[in-house]
C-alpha cells in the first residue's frame, strides 16, 4: 500500500509548467490542444454508443465496436492527464492510464484482425442498390403474378358457373326429349306390336337400347361436372365403413358375378367420404365389369401411411390395362374396348381423377399380370376441397 502511496504522491517530482519555463504562450498551445482532442476522443465514443445501442440488432460484432469506445475514451483520458501534469506531477497515474489505454488498444487491435474478411465481404453500396432494384422487379414481378392469378381465378369461377348452367340444361332439356323418347317407343312396340314385323321390332330396340346409353352418359357427365361443385363434407370416417357402402350399392353385381371385395385394418380418413363412395364405386364396379369369359372378379383395397399421405392400392384380377394406355385410361371419353365388348361411356376413370384431384391428390394405374393395380394418394389433412378445373380435363 506504501508503495501504491508513493506512486499516485506528486511531492517529489515537478509539473510540466516548469519545463515550459513560464511561457503562458506555449502553455495555453499545449492546454488547448489536449483539451480538443480529448473532447473529440469523448464525443466520438458517445456517438458509437448511441448507435451500438439504436442498431444493436442490425450489427454482428457489437462487441468490436464496445472496444473501439473504450479505446478511443481511454485516449482521450490520457490527453486530460497531459493538461493535468502541467499543473500537478501526477505522473505514476498518468503512465497507469497509460498503460491501461494500451492494453485496451492492443485488444482492440487483434480483435479487429478475424474482422477484416467479413469487413472485406461486405456489399458495397453499389452492389446494395442493385439487389435492392432487383428485388423491387421481384416485386412487381410477383404483384404481376398475383394479378394474373386473380384474374384466372376469376376466368375459372365464370367457366364454373358456365358448367354448371351447362349441367343444368342438360339435366333438364336433353333428359325430357330423351325419355319421350324412350316412352314412346316403348308404347309403340307394346301397342302395335301384332302389326308390326320383325324389323320394325328390332329397329324399335335400337332405338331403346340407344336412348339409354344416351341417358347414361347424360348421367355420367352429369356426375363428372358435379365432383367438387358441392359443398364439401369433410369428415373423419372408417375407410371400411365406405367401402361397405359400395358393395351394398352393388350388391346386385356382386351377386351375378360372385365378386369378392377384400380389405381389413383400414385407418379413418379425413375427406368427403361421399365422393370416396362415388370413386371406389366406379374402381369396384370396373373391377367386375371388365372380366375375362367365366372370371370371378377379386378386388382387394389395401392403405398404409406415408409420410403426410394416405396411399390406397385399389387391386383387381380383371383384363388389366395396356402399358401404353395406363396414363389415357383417366381422359374423358377414353375406352379401350368397343360397346359390344364391354358396357360403359369412357367417363368413370375420370370422375375418379377429378374426385382424388379435388381433395389434392393424386391417382395414377400400373398393370399387373393378371388384372390391375389403381394408386391413389390422398393428404392426411386436407385443407380445403379444391375445383379441379386448374387444368382442362383431357377429352382425349
Amino acid at each position: 500500500m506504501s508503495t501504491l502511496l508513493n506512486w499516485l504522491d506528486p511531492t517529489p517530482l515537478m509539473p510540466h509548467s516548469f519545463c515550459f519555463v513560464g511561457r503562458k504562450d506555449l502553455i495555453l498551445l499545449h492546454v488547448m490542444s489536449d483539451l480538443t482532442i480529448a473532447l473529440a476522443y469523448f464525443m466520438i465514443p458517445v456517438t458509437m454508443v448511441y448507435f451500438l445501442r439504436r442498431y444493436r440488432n442490425r450489427i454482428s460484432f457489437n462487441w468490436a465496436i464496445g472496444l473501439f469506445a473504450a479505446f478511443i475514451m481511454l485516449c482521450g483520458i490520457t490527453h486530460v492527464f497531459g493538461i493535468v501534469t502541467i499543473w500537478q506531477p501526477v505522473y505514476y497515474l498518468q503512465g497507469w492510464i497509460k498503460a491501461l489505454t494500451a492494453l485496451v488498444s492492443l485488444a482492440t487491435a487483434l480483435a479487429i484482425i478475424p474482422l477484416v474478411p467479413k469487413l472485406l465481404s461486405m456489399r458495397s453500396p453499389q452492389e446494395l442498390q442493385e439487389s435492392n432494384h432487383r428485388l423491387q422487379e421481384e416485386i412487381l414481378l410477383r404483384e404481376s403474378a398475383e394479378r394474373n392469378l386473380r384474374k384466372s381465378l376469376a376466368e375459372q369461377k365464370r367457366a364454373s358457373a358456365e358448367l354448371e348452367q351447362f349441367a343444368y340444361i342438360t339435366s333438364h332439356d336433353l333428359q325430357a326429349p330423351l325419355r319421350n323418347i324412350a316412352g314412346f317407343s316403348r308404347l309403340l312396340s307394346q301397342r302395335y306390336k301384332p302389326k308390326l314385323d320383325g324389323d320394325a321390332l328390332e329397329f324399335l330396340g335400337f332405338i331403346e337400347q340407344g336412348t339409354r346409353q344416351m341417358q347414361t352418359l347424360i348421367n355420367d357427365l352429369l356426375a363428372l361436372s358435379r365432383v367438387g361443385r358441392s359443398d364439401s363434407q369433410f369428415e373423419k370416417k372408417p375407410l371400411a365403413a365406405t367401402l361397405d357402402k359400395v358393395r351394398k350399392g352393388l350388391e346386385s353385381e356382386f351377386e351375378k358375378s360372385g365378386a369378392s371385395l377384400i380389405f381389413e385394418n383400414l385407418p379413418e380418413i379425413t375427406a368427403d367420404h361421399n365422393l370416396l363412395h362415388q370413386l371406389f364405386q366406379n374402381l369396384v364396379g370396373n373391377a367386375i365389369k371388365f372380366q375375362p369369359p367365366g372370371g370371378k372378379p377379386v378386388v382387394e383395397v389395401y392403405c398404409d401411411r406415408r409420410k403426410d399421405d394416405w396411399h390406397i392400392t385399389v387391386i383387381d384380377n380383371g383384363i388389366g390395362i395396356p402399358a401404353d394406355q395406363l396414363e389415357n385410361v383417366f381422359a374423358v371419353f377414353r375406352r379401350l374396348h368397343g360397346p359390344e365388348e364391354y358396357e360403359g361411356t369412357g367417363i368413370g376413370l375420370a370422375i375418379c381423377r377429378k374426385i382424388v384431384a379435388s381433395h389434392g391428390g393424386q391417382i395414377w394405374a400400373e398393370n399387373r399380370p393378371r388384372g390391375a393395380e389403381f394408386h391413389i394418394q390422398l393428404p392426411v389433412q386436407p385443407a380445403t376441397l379444391k375445383t379441379p378445373w386448374a387444368t382442362p380435363p383431357d377429352v382425349g
